[in-house]
């Protein structure tokens, strides 16, 4: 019995719910974008738990099965796959999924060992994965290879979610430092680089723990060299490092998302940047008699401007979309994209950009330029 898995599940974490946040806002949308494929839908959990806390708090399984339930009332074809290897968690989990009307498979396995069974559901249904392991070892990079590739060879809609431990990732290999390192130089066939190189789909990290850097800087460069890799499936690739307290300077973890389509980029960001919200109005605002958020955190309409005007000067003509997702992707969970539509508005109007359209209204295919 893993007891770490099972003593995880007894309440949950100060930082769980806004990682639980992003997920339930995004569902939404994303499922009725979906919807408009006319495919059968797949959301899988591929480290489900017990689907309740022991506190009685609901977990991702429940989450999910609860946007799949609206779904399947309105005809929508629905199915759920959850897997959880440890037997108590999985029992938990049965019971707790047993009272909804779609069909759910659960797998008492390791998710490794159901990828074959999910390549072919990816053959034919619209997917979905959601990656939430609680160590950094439970996911080898390379565990969805099979899935991601789908997206080349059937042209299938897969998008993911992926937990990424970057400080867990960091304390690790720091941890097994004086074992590969010689001399300044790792060890690439030392077991434990192998097993590491394994979890991070490839050798970027070498660099990051040869370098005397603060440890803010290492995570992040870990989650920007795990996005690069995931970048090979997929073309939009956000990150976000989501912290137990405002005031933390390191991350709990970031949550990376891949998709093919830029619809799915407005989408994650805007439950992003919801749930960031709420979690700053949390801390700042809720119970206080006047607003205390930070500055940074205050919308502010000239930033956004800067930003566009700045995507521009790299990418000078491009669509109204592109403008709004790649200045998205390079400023991630901070405006929404109503927020950075009105902007475009604005620059066309006062013909601080070029365009084809007038700006009065929304047109994610007019171009742009400066």
């Amino acid at each position: 019995m893993d007891q770490d898995a099972v003593n995880f599940f007894k309440e949950k974490k100060s930082w769980s719910p806004y990682k639980d946040l992003i997920l339930n806002y995004y569902l939404g949308p994303y499922l009725a974008k979906v919807a408009l494929l006319k495919k059968p839908i797949l959301v899988v959990d591929c480290f489900a738990g017990p689907g309740k806390f022991d506190d009685g708090e609901i977990g991702s399984p429940l989450i999910i099965a609860n946007h799949l339930e609206k779904c399947s009332v309105k005809g929508i074809g629905v199915k759920g796959f959850f897997v959880e290897k440890e037997p108590e968690l999985f029992s938990k989990l049965e019971r707790n999924v047993q009272h909804y009307s779609f069909p759910i498979i659960t797998k008492n396995s390791s998710f490794q060992d159901v990828v074959d069974e999910l390549s072919e559901y990816a053959k034919s249904h619209t997917v979905f994965v959601y990656a939430d392991p609680i160590k950094p070892s439970h996911l080898a990079f390379n565990d969805l290879r099979s899935v991601y590739d789908h997206l080349w060879k059937s042209g299938q809609s897969i998008e993911c979610l992926i937990n990424f431990l970057s400080f867990g990732f960091l304390r690790a290999v720091e941890g097994i430092k004086d074992y590969i390192v010689t001399d300044r130089t790792i060890n690439v066939g030392h077991d434990n680089t192998v097993k590491w190189d394994a979890i991070a789909g490839g050798d970027y990290w070498h660099k990051n723990l040869l370098e005397n850097l603060p440890s803010g800087e290492k995570v992040d460069l870990l989650a920007n060299g795990y996005s690069v890799q995931l970048g090979r499936w997929f073309k939009y690739v956000l990150k976000y490092p989501i912290r137990e307290k405002y005031e933390d300077s390191l991350p709990k973890y970031h949550l990376i998302f891949g998709s093919r389509y830029p619809d799915a980029v407005d989408i994650i960001n805007r439950a992003m940047v919801k749930a960031r919200r709420e979690f700053v109005g949390s801390r700042f605002v809720k119970g206080m008699l006047f607003d205390n958020r930070p500055k940074e955190e205050v919308v502010d309409e000239d930033e956004i401007k800067d930003y566009l005007i700045s995507t521009l000067q790299r990418n000078n003509h491009t669509t109204w979309k592109l403008l709004r997702v790649t200045t998205t992707l390079d400023h991630p969970c901070m405006y929404t994209d109503s927020e950075f539509n009105r902007n475009i508005k604005k620059l066309i109007q006062n013909k601080i950009i070029k365009s084809n359209c007038p700006g009065t209204r929304n047109e994610d295919d007019a171009e742009v330029w400066l």
